[in-house]
């Protein structure tokens, strides 16, 4: 809105003014250097929005702009909107005018583009949990207009055709292909200057894995290139964004929430892309870096002064809701029925309280909506003024984590060498971790030679790598006649370990050869080994001592993994043996669950 309005852009950054950290905007208007203030925007979804600015330069003392929505008798939405500007200064009141003008008219425009959206308004159905934000978004940029979508810069048509060609060459769909290309073409600079693959995907309704490898295979060709963006834990922001893994290190500092917190690659480190700069220019311009667009999983947000009350009235989403007040973490909460600390809405309540104190906030609940409608009120009881936000807990951006690249065949085979610098640990919170090993290969090499035994050998790594990549996981070397793998879950992970042992006994069983494998999940660390991307750590080693334990056809696994919600049902069918081991480099004893994965051992069940 604020581009539409015709506001300008602006460079934001940190500030202490009168002994206060605050978040200060400077951009040139009118021939006007002007700088601000930005508190936090304090909003509603659906319901309200409400920004100020505290100019500290320029003409300007204040300016305040909010919209409000209502049901209208006819059935439709009432939209009202008020923009002000207060200033003692001479010069405001020569430019008042022109601004007002400004304004009016562009507020016109941006409601006539909204409206025409709404009319077609297929862009703005969504999946339940998506925020509106984030189908407005959607449906707003569906078709381009520069008043809501921003400027687009020009493409050098030579340089995009050569570089499609060359990515055409590669093993990518090319109807995603064409796609890819008639994308960054048409869409704002806005879009192409920071683009989320799982997003794209969403709106081509193509797979996921699909167009992370066209994105993957994109950048190897010079059409798009990669960055890592690090984002805060607490606030889920962009706290810095580095050109390679080599400049990621292990700690980063939130302005935002003025907090410094460990990196952990696998949660917290996205990668994102951007148009290569010879295929198309773009600089992306920030208007409000406040705005609810950055952050979508904030259903409403409200500053309150000590001592101060506010009720409003919202459409709660359902699912995990938590309130906590920014720059903090705490938060509690109690549902209709439910139990302290339990947050998962099933049905919206008649009234929901929101207490802020010095120590944090708590939610509560009162009765059944039998409208749909929630009474929200909002009281504090601080001793300074506080920011309340009450967060989608459950909700995440279609973002591609350091867990997922780390467990995606294309990004470890096309990006062997992007890793982090030498000496450099990061940390992956969650990770699953295979490693298999191959039995009877020295026997096989003796009977058959070692030109076939060499070949009955490569054609093992190739079954396996084809299952490894079925279930969404990545090879990550082979050592001798072991494979090591990583998946983004515990359940892919024993599917294809599970799948692993009954292919190769289907095809290769008869050859006297037998595969042992072992999975486990946990935190890792991926480091840079012979100028490659490499894991290790306890995760790693306990993977390569469960697969050492194992029996041919059988997987082994801890036996609280193999307790898992999502693994039991994979592993009951099957006949198990449970034991306990010393593995090494560990001192207690580990209880296990051995898995017999055979054709035959299938057939007892």
């Amino acid at each position: 809105m604020n581009r539409a309005l015709g506001n300008v852009a602006a460079k934001y950054g940190w500030r202490e003014i009168d002994g206060k950290r605050e978040y200060v905007a400077t951009a040139k208007d009118l021939g006007q250097t002007l700088e601000w203030i930005e508190p936090p925007y304090q909003w509603i979804e659906g319901e309200l929005i409400e920004t100020e600015r505290k100019f500290v330069s320029g003409p300007v003392e204040r300016g305040s702009f909010a919209v409000r929505l209502s049901d209208s008798a006819s059935g439709g939405t009432d939209c009202e909107m008020s923009i002000g500007f207060e200033g003692t200064s001479p010069v405001l009141s020569l430019i008042g005018w022109v601004v007002r003008i400004r304004q009016q008219r562009a507020i016109g425009r941006a409601l006539d583009v909204v409206a025409v959206a709404l009319a077609e308004g297929e862009a703005f159905v969504g999946e339940k949990d998506e925020p509106a934000v984030v189908r407005a978004r959607r449906m707003l940029t569906a078709s381009y207009d520069e008043t809501t979508s921003g400027p687009r810069s020009p493409v050098d048509d030579v340089a995009l055709s050569l570089r499609l060609e060359k990515l055409l060459r590669q093993n990518v769909a090319p109807k995603l292909v064409s796609r890819l290309g008639e994308w960054l073409t048409t869409r704002p600079d806005e879009e192409v200057g920071q683009i989320r693959p799982f997003e794209v995907a969403r709106v081509w309704g193509a797979s996921r894995r699909d167009v992370l490898s066209l994105f993957l295979h994109a950048t190897r060709v010079g059409l798009v290139d990669l960055r890592w963006q690090i984002n805060c834990p607490v606030c889920r922001v962009s706290a810095q964004v580095a050109e390679s893994l080599k400049d990621v290190g292990s700690d980063v500092h939130c302005g935002a929430c003025d907090v410094s917190y460990g990196v952990d690659f696998g949660r917290y480190v996205e990668a994102v892309f951007q148009t290569n700069p010879q295929i198309r220019r773009v600089s992306t311009a920030v208007f409000c870096a406040a705005s609810p667009v950055w952050r979508p999983h904030v259903f409403a947000q409200a500053t309150l002064a000590p001592g101060a009350e506010r009720v409003e009235h919202a459409t709660l989403p359902l699912g995990e809701l938590h309130s906590r007040s920014l720059g903090a973490r705490s938060t509690s909460g109690s549902p209709p029925g439910g139990h302290a600390g339990d947050t998962n809405l099933e049905t919206p309540p008649r009234a929901l309280t929101i207490r802020v104190s010095d120590e944090g906030t708590r939610l509560d609940f009162e009765g059944q909506s039998t409208d749909g409608r929630t009474e929200v009120r909002l009281h504090s009881t601080a001793s300074t003024p506080k920011t309340i936000l009450l967060e989608r807990s459950g909700w995440n951006a279609d973002q591609v984590t350091g867990s997922v690249v780390a467990s995606f065949p294309e990004f470890l085979d096309l990006f062997a060498t992007e890793a982090p610098a030498t000496g450099a640990e990061l940390s992956i919170g969650q990770l699953t971790v295979l490693f298999s090993d191959l039995t009877g290969s020295t026997a096989l090499y003796e009977r058959v030679g070692d030109a076939k035994g060499f070949a009955t050998v490569e054609h093992h790594f190739s079954l396996m790598e084809r299952v490894i990549h079925a279930h969404d996981g990545a090879v990550v070397k082979t050592m001798g006649d072991a494979v090591m793998a990583t998946f983004p879950s515990a359940v892919r992970g024993v599917s294809a370990a599970i799948e692993m042992i009954r292919l190769h006994d289907r095809e290769q069983g008869a050859l006297g050869l037998g595969v042992k494998l072992g999975v486990h999940s946990g935190a890792c660390l991926a480091v840079r080994a012979n100028d490659r991307l490499d894991f290790f750590g306890t995760t790693v080693n306990v993977s390569a001592r469960l697969q050492a334990q194992a029996r041919p056809s059988e997987l082994v696994l801890a036996a609280e993994l193999a307790r898992d919600p999502g693994v039991r049902p994979l592993l009951d069918v099957l006949p198990q043996r449970t034991f306990e081991a010393h593995l090494k480099g560990i001192t207690e004893v580990q209880s296990l669950v051995g898995i017999d994965c055979a054709e035959a051992g299938a057939a007892k069940r």
